[in-house]
């Protein structure tokens, strides 16, 4: 039912927006009364953080497999991932990145949203000592590469870079290497 609640949160959010889900909206879709639905979820912020946390568990799932691309593939494979992750699931994306509250590198930062990180960071690891060089400061290195990702994501999706997807995407692409370069030495 769980699953069920979610599923049809999503598929309202990717017809209408998230301003359109709610836990009545949810309801009708499913043909339940909305009572029933608070027996799974409290609020609908509940419900959206539920549905962070599969969206961080499902990049993670796609990062791990970019993760096994050649060292010489790999910065781009990874890149591709979370673009592919950001436009196959717009509406899950949007939820992952527009919780207030929700921390990142803190004690509290969530447990799935550690694994996409984790992922990203053994990853530009590896990528470095495969050129015998090392990253400076990993977890910087991380938060740098993944906001370049995610303002290349953002401004694409808002339709706000000239040329449209294919250009924002091939402009990520080309920006990827120099930044990830000025995080390494050796």
């Amino acid at each position: 039912m769980r699953t069920r609640l979610l599923e049809a949160a999503r598929d309202i959010a990717a017809e209408e927006g998230w301003n359109a889900v709610t836990i009545r909206r949810i309801a009708n879709k499913l043909e339940y009364t909305a009572p029933i639905l608070y027996q799974y979820f409290s609020s609908k912020e509940s419900l959206f953080v539920e549905l962070m946390m599969v969206g961080f568990t499902e990049l993670a799932d796609q990062l791990k497999v970019a993760a096994q691309a050649p060292p010489e593939e790999r910065l781009a494979a990874m890149a591709e991932a979370y673009w592919t992750f950001a436009f196959a699931s717009p509406e899950l994306y949007q939820a992952m990145n527009g919780m207030d509250g929700v921390p990142f590198g803190t004690a509290e930062t969530p447990l799935e949203a550690k694994a996409a990180f984790r992922t990203f960071r053994i990853a530009l690891q590896s990528i470095a000592e495969a050129r015998g060089a090392e990253v400076v400061d990993p977890i910087g290195a991380v938060d740098t590469v993944w906001a370049f990702l995610h303002g290349c994501v953002s401004l694409a999706m808002a339709g706000r870079v000239a040329g449209g997807g294919d250009r924002a995407k091939t402009l990520m692409l080309n920006g990827l290497e120099p930044l990830f370069t000025a995080q390494v030495r050796g």
